[in-house]
């Protein structure tokens, strides 16, 4: 009998224990998806207001910048910014939301409609935004607006 006490008490414990281990601190459940929607609410914002200050903490080292009409490519965290703000700067952004949300290999994306006034001609645009888990937070890895 006592024998058995202890391996019982193994069975059930080895499992928690383990799967503490396996599920990443602030990258899985309620925590990790709210991490990524303030990153979400955060390019929203700053887009719709033209400011990419708003979001810029949440630029990973290199982010993939794909703008309609402009610069493609992979770029530093700096480049990225400017890029951006420049595009910004140059369009009045009019509206901006993201209308879908969605997660292919463990990258979360979101797509939305924009609509900008350039030189007095209203645009619209689809906009991308990919994000990758680094470092226990959630960071831009791709932005497109074409």
């Amino acid at each position: 009998m006592r024998t058995i006490a202890p391996l019982a008490l193994l069975v059930v414990l080895v499992p928690v224990i383990f799967a503490g281990i396996a599920v990443p601190a602030g990258e899985s459940g309620q925590t990790g998806k709210m991490e990524i929607r303030e990153v979400f609410d955060d390019v929203q914002r700053g887009i719709s207001q033209a400011n990419v200050a708003i979001f810029s903490a949440h630029l990973h080292s290199q982010v993939r910048v794909t703008l309609h009409g402009g610069e493609t490519g992979l770029y530093s965290a700096n480049q990225a910014y400017y890029l951006l703000q420049t595009f910004l700067h140059d369009r009045t952004p009019v509206s901006f939301a993201f209308t879908t949300f969605g997660e292919s290999d463990n990258t979360p994306y979101g797509t939305g409609n924009a609509a900008f006034t350039f030189r007095g001609i209203r645009q619209h645009a689809q906009i991308y935004v990919a994000l990758a888990s680094e470092g226990g937070r959630w960071v831009i890895t791709h932005i497109n607006i074409y």
